[in-house]
């Protein structure tokens, strides 16, 4: 019986010492989650204009530039992936949900820019996955450089015309409790259709193709910045919430192991009371 109670209660210390680490890292994911999210929605503003300029201008340019950065490369099959994860584990099923869409889209031939070191190690595990891993650590330091130095090596590569098309593979943050992984087509430019007056056609200062050629670096980098910080966004979220989860399943466990610690105990003390009763009666 003895043996039993000590079981139960290194049980209990064991729970006790895991929840104490799960509710260390969930105020911590809480802290970064709020950082993250005051960030990304003050960003969020700045990019939200951009993309009305942007989804004008490109519209108009649309009907008569020849620019390739509005047009895929019809002739090729490849697509070069970029794909965010995190360099971090504890965030539940954020990385399995980020494999598993890449899984279903790749096609042989495809090419991969991992962006976090889990799905660096996803694709290394699959030798027939062709990778580059100059961007892997981007995470660690979400800048505009940063996301500039990304968006002129995509476009020169896309402009290479190797690929069909560019898609970004990312967490979209939805709310405090739901996220979900998507893709978004990189280049060409995707953007939202704006009707114009026919009568009043826009007057440019210089032709189409150069007003797409300068706002496409500037709407590309604005555009993978903005879904780097959405990305780690959904990164904590998920972080955060296993975690709260992790801290709550302790908190039951320690509880019904204490339940039956005492009831063992009880036991235990009743046992002793009927042996010696027994023992006084007998003489």
């Amino acid at each position: 019986m003895a043996q039993g109670l000590n079981k139960v209660k290194r049980r209990i210390a064991t729970v006790n010492s895991t929840r104490k680490v799960t509710n260390a890292m969930k105020l911590i994911s809480s802290v970064k989650f709020r950082q993250a999210q005051n960030g990304y929605l003050t960003r969020r503003k700045y990019y939200d204009e951009l993309q009305k300029v942007v989804d004008s201008a490109f519209t108009v340019a649309s009907l008569t530039s020849k620019s390739c950065y509005l047009h895929e490369f019809e002739d090729q099959e490849k697509t070069l992936y970029v794909v965010i994860s995190s360099s971090l584990g504890l965030c539940g099923s954020y990385n399995y949900n980020i494999f598993r869409y890449l899984s279903s889209v790749y096609k042989k031939g495809d090419e991969i820019i991992p962006i976090g070191s889990k799905i660096q190690k996803f694709v290394n595990d699959d030798p027939d996955l062709v990778h580059y891993d100059n961007y892997v650590e981007l995470l660690e330091n979400i800048t505009m450089s940063n996301a500039r130095i990304l968006s002129r090596d995509l476009l020169a590569r896309y402009r290479e015309g190797k690929y069909k098309k560019v898609v970004l593979i990312y967490t979209k943050y939805i709310n405090q409790i739901a996220t979900k992984v998507e893709e978004l087509t990189l280049l060409p430019a995707t953007f939202n259709y704006v009707e114009h007056d026919a009568n009043f056609p826009p007057d440019l200062e210089t032709t189409i193709d150069n007003i797409v050629h300068k706002l496409i670096r500037k709407y590309l980098a604005n555009l993978l910045f903005i879904k780097l910080n959405e990305s780690y966004l959904s990164e904590n979220s998920s972080r955060r919430n296993a975690m709260d989860n992790a801290d709550k399943n302790a908190e039951e466990l320690s509880e019904k192991l204490t339940i039956e610690y005492n009831k063992a105990r009880q036991a235990a003390i009743t046992q002793e009371i009927t042996e010696v009763v027994a023992g006084s009666t007998s003489k």
